[in-house]
């Protein structure tokens, strides 16, 4: 099997590292940033003539693999998907699809006229959490879905790094909080409850990371602020640590620098957004949300999506008609109930990956997608056609949020 990168960010190198790891063969990589295209030269071996700094001369190469990795920004998914997909290769789609609904529908269009296959990174899917919870309800023997609870835990410090301080700040730029966060939360509903969303409703908004919230004395960057060794949100704190100086900086230190050093963070935070108070920048995505959904059946389900928790992590209740599965992606064990009957437990601890922010869901994407093309096999969960749904209901969730809340029917 043979893919190419156009983007090669934090995401674009993971998904790199994990089909090397498999022995996938990278062809060509494609990014404006140079140290990243020399960092690629240097892990994978790639020759000059095979390293891009623009796209079009990228694309205008032709078909360069059996797969094109799209991991750039938001915004720029729909322009290099269906590029892409007119050069002749799949794709695997950083998620959102896209940031607006109509992007999205054109990409399933161009892949359904093109005869492409579109792999979104719906990762979660394959995480063994959710897989497991998945296998529990496909049982039959909890009954139908009556209602869910998800709620994600962004963490403090998670919603500082990428929605305040990072890329995905500003709607403008990229796309609504629901979406560029919350699409996996809305994929999983759909994909334990297995019916058409009928109806959606939200509330939420920006009210903490404002400029009135600012402490006092402090300053437009963490480095010149007096009020530093108090705020929790002191970039100084976040990105510098005793790794840095041992080579092994990882996430999220790593998107300061292609080559986290402690200069290279210094300088970083001196420049660019990454090191300014999170109280004086121009992001407006909401810091917390709440969606109901309705689905066919009268099937209800909630997600609330916070920035302010301590830790980074997804829970879950879900309600059947004869039995109930809960649990945290914490603790990573599952409660199953069957009501009048047994309980157990299943502890997805013995099936994650460490070190992975979604439990395993990374490394199994990739697996999935080199069987593809290996074996014919792989079970293809996240086909493009089966992600839409979640971001139908995305869309809708923000529509009706930016209307106080109005129901928008689907």
């Amino acid at each position: 099997m043979k893919y190419c990168v156009i983007g090669f960010g934090g995401r674009g190198k993971l998904y790199s590292d994990y089909f090397a790891k498999l022995g996938a063969a990278v062809t060509a990589v494609c990014d404006k940033d140079r140290k990243r295209l020399e960092y690629a030269r240097q892990i994978h071996g790639l020759s000059p003539d095979m390293l891009f700094e623009r796209s079009e001369d990228f694309f205008g190469r032709g078909k360069l693999a059996d797969l094109c990795v799209v991991a750039t920004q938001d915004s720029q998914h729909k322009e290099h998907a269906v590029a892409a997909m007119k050069a002749g290769c799949d794709l695997l789609l950083e998620k959102p699809i896209a940031t607006t609904l109509e992007d999205c529908l054109e990409i399933q269009d161009a892949a359904k006229r093109l005869n492409r296959k579109v792999f979104v990174c719906h990762v979660l899917r394959y995480a063994p959490f959710f897989a497991a919870i998945k296998n529990e309800l496909d049982s039959g023997k909890y009954g139908r879905v009556s209602t869910i609870n998800l709620t994600e835990n962004v963490a403090f410090w998670h919603q500082a790094h990428s929605y305040v301080r990072g890329n995905w700040r500003n709607k403008q730029t990229s796309s609504p909080m629901i979406i560029a966060k919350c699409c996996h939360d809305l994929d999983l509903i759909c994909w334990f409850i297995g019916r058409k969303c009928r109806a959606v409703s939200s509330f939420g908004s920006l009210n903490f990371y404002r400029k009135e919230n600012a402490p006092e004395g402090s300053a437009e960057r963490c480095l010149d602020c007096k009020a530093k060794s108090s705020c929790e949100y002191d970039a100084e704190r976040f990105y510098v640590f005793e790794g840095i100086d041992k080579g092994n900086a990882g996430w999220p230190a790593s998107v300061l620098a292609t080559n986290p050093t402690r200069e290279n963070i210094y300088r970083a935070l001196k420049e660019s957004n990454y090191g300014k108070c999170v109280f004086r920048l121009d992001n407006d995505v909401v810091d917390h949300q709440v969606v109901n959904l309705e689905f066919e059946g009268g099937v209800t389900a909630h997600l609330t999506m916070t920035a302010f928790s301590k830790h980074s992590y997804r829970e879950i209740h879900v309600h059947c008609e004869k039995g109930e599965i809960y649990g945290n992606m914490l603790k990573n064990v599952l409660v199953c109930n069957l009501f009048g009957k047994e309980s157990k437990e299943i502890n997805v601890n013995e099936f994650s990956v460490k070190n992975d922010a979604h439990g395993g869901g990374d490394i199994n994407l990739i697996k999935d997608i080199v069987d593809f093309y290996r074996n014919s096999s792989g079970k293809g969960l996240t086909d493009i056609g089966s992600s839409m749904q979640s971001h139908v209901i995305g869309f809708a969730a923000e529509e009706s949020r930016l209307k106080r809340g109005a129901v928008v029917y689907l």
